[in-house]
């Protein structure tokens, strides 16, 4: 099978492409900016060259939140998908199965169920705004040019490889292991759901082959604490850590998820525990430090 995996050496894109990578029977072609800088005005026209109609696209490229929430990261985020659906015009790939965000739903937003891919969209923030849109002008482009289109929309992910040390357990693990204070806000009891890298992975792997379009929340339908990872941080991987306290400046949102429609579309699939998880993420750290 012929795949493109754009952003190939970013946290998601580079285990795509390794995965993909790792089947002899697969042509896999990992794009990274240094090729293409889909921010580059012009970009597309290196892209449309290389795109080919009998390809499945992953499209794993977008500036993180944790670089900033602001109108600079939103119009970068823009320019990129219309850089990239610029592309896809001129020659339609097979599938495009592009990785979005379950922040679409509002991060700090009260929901009466569980959170399901019918669940009304409230963005707060423009790194949630930048995502939805670009559902929008994919949704309407790949119906236009009738290519197969999987919007992937996960929680927080993590693992072995993620750079951005963030508020959660690769910046808790990583705090942990420098010696550092984990500052918490409020008591660390809002339920979250964390998504193990692999889990990804293996489920954009599934997805490839099956008939499925339209939008798939990636979720367990298991939410932990932010106490939970410091917890098992300090039972499971017995590291001493430090944690302080600090008075919320919102008010306390719980996320719970159905995971409903993945159940349907990926049959009995075990999600890593976020114990698990930590525990490969640690091994990985010591690795590298070794």
């Amino acid at each position: 099978m012929n795949f493109i995996v754009l952003g190939s050496t970013g946290f998601i894109g580079s285990k795509v492409y390794s995965s993909l990578k790792s089947d002899p029977k697969n042509s896999v072609t990992g794009i990274s900016s240094n090729q293409v800088d889909l921010s580059d005005t012009d970009s597309y026209n290196k892209l449309k060259n290389i795109i080919t109609t009998d390809s499945t696209i992953i499209m794993c490229v977008g500036v993180k939140k944790q670089l900033g929430d602001n109108i600079d990261i939103f119009e970068k985020n823009l320019i990129i998908i219309n850089n990239f659906i610029r592309a896809i015009l001129y020659l339609s790939p097979k599938k495009i199965i592009f990785i979005s965000s379950a922040s679409i739903y509002g991060e700090d937003v009260v929901h009466s169920d569980k959170i399901d891919e019918n669940t009304l969209v409230v963005n707060r923030s423009y790194y949630g705004m930048a995502k939805y849109i670009s559902e929008l002008l994919l949704d309407k482009v790949c119906a236009e040019v009738k290519t197969k289109l999987v919007i992937l929309r996960p929680p927080l992910i993590y693992g072995a490889g993620d750079r951005s040390f963030g508020y959660g357990p690769t910046g808790f693990l990583r705090k942990a292991l420098d010696g550092e204070k984990i500052i918490m806000w409020g008591n660390g009891t809002e339920l979250r759901e964390f998504i193990y890298i692999d889990d990804i992975v293996d489920i954009i792997k599934k997805l490839i082959d099956s008939e499925f379009n339209g939008v798939l929340n990636v979720v367990s339908g298991k939410s932990y604490t932010y106490s939970d990872i410091t917890r098992i941080i300090r039972d499971d991987l017995h590291l001493d850590l430090e944690v302080s306290f600090r008075k919320r400046t919102k008010h306390k949102v719980d996320h719970l998820f159905s995971d409903l429609r993945l159940r349907n579309v990926v049959h009995d699939f075990s999600f890593t525990s976020l114990n698990s998880g930590i525990s490969l993420m640690h091994k990985s750290m010591q690795n590298k430090n070794d």
